[in-house]
């Protein structure tokens, strides 16, 4: 039982400043590409599960199976899901959902779903609240990577995300392939405010790999950048510049910047190695040769690797990127 069912064919409603009020199913519904450059602008929908907690809720806001959805200044109170969207084009823009419950250490729902690859998608200035962006492949019949777009296409910019008495291991990004060999190719996710309160989380993102998982070796023009994070074990940068010291006299130092990266992404690009301070010798003699750098050390190939021409200690600033430009 859904609010509004659209037309199987046609584009550009406008669903404006209206209440969608406890629908059992779907808020609104479209069964075929009727929703081709849908608009929904100050709306309300109001669950009828909000007693429920988040993971037995069925209720959907809506779905788009076409382009161009502009999603803007709506509210959306405790449905199991707040939107499923395919296709691309999309802008999702100054909206507030959430979906929490009244579990201690509750788990969440995905609150926006998207459904392609590569979305050519915006979602931006929005309040994400106790749940998280899941971003599939799911309406591809042949989900496995075949000379196609991969994930990419997205910007997530200026936006709130809370989470409340969650479970510590709840994202709030997360990347779920239905098929092999994809990667990840285009995404922008900056000044962003990430906070969880009444527990700590481990971090904001991670790729699901119940079905599947990327091929980090191809990851290109990936930004995480001028984030906040608060009630977040670990942060999330990419590019990351960090200090290491090496403290005993070696040739070679094995620097480990793994845990910074987004979607455990291997060490693929070194920007700069530069010394902080004087590299010293057993003997305090200053080195000033620079080392040799070697990215995609280790077995998980998320090591740096720097070799000095004689063993040597001290302190040095690395910068370092889990993507490649090309």
């Amino acid at each position: 039982a859904s609010g509004l069912m659209m037309a199987p064919e046609g584009e550009t409603f406008h669903l404006r400043d209206c209440f969608v009020t406890k629908p059992k199913d779907r808020g609104v519904t479209s069964p075929g590409t009727g929703c081709q450059d849908l608009q929904i602008d100050r709306c309300h929908f109001i669950s009828a599960e909000q007693a429920l907690p988040a993971p037995d809720r069925v209720s959907i806001g809506f779905n788009v199976n076409a382009n161009d959805a502009k999603i803007r200044d709506s509210r959306f109170q405790r449905l199991g899901t707040t939107m499923v969207l395919f296709g691309n084009g999309h802008l999702i823009v100054g909206n507030n959902w959430f979906q929490g419950d009244e579990v201690t250490d509750g788990t969440r729902t995905a609150g926006i779903v998207l459904t392609e690859t590569n979305v050519k998608t915006v979602i931006t200035g929005n309040y994400l609240d106790n749940s998280f962006i899941e971003w599939t492949n799911e309406h591809d019949q042949a989900p496995g990577f075949s000379s196609e777009f991969s994930f990419g296409g997205l910007s997530v910019t200026g936006n709130i995300f809370t989470a409340n008495d969650v479970a510590p291991q709840f994202r709030w990004i997360v990347i779920k392939p239905y098929g092999p060999g994809h990667f990840l190719h285009g995404i922008n996710v900056t000044g962003n405010t990430f906070k969880s309160i009444n527990g700590s989380i481990g971090r904001i993102e991670k790729v699901d790999t119940s079905i599947a998982d990327i091929d980090r070796g191809l990851s290109r023009m990936v930004t995480f950048a001028s984030n906040t994070f608060n009630g977040v074990d670990q942060s999330t940068i990419n590019p990351v510049t960090l200090e290491f010291d090496q403290p005993d006299n070696a040739s070679t130092w094995t620097l480990d910047p793994s845990e910074w990266l987004p979607f455990s992404g291997w060490t693929r690009t070194v920007v700069s190695v530069a010394p902080e301070g004087t590299i010293r010798t057993s003997g305090s003699a200053a080195v000033y040769d620079m080392p040799s750098v070697t990215p995609l050390s280790g077995g998980g190939a998320d090591q740096v690797t720097l070799g000095w021409s004689v063993p040597s200690r001290g302190k040095v600033q690395l910068s370092v990127r889990m993507d490649k430009p090309y």
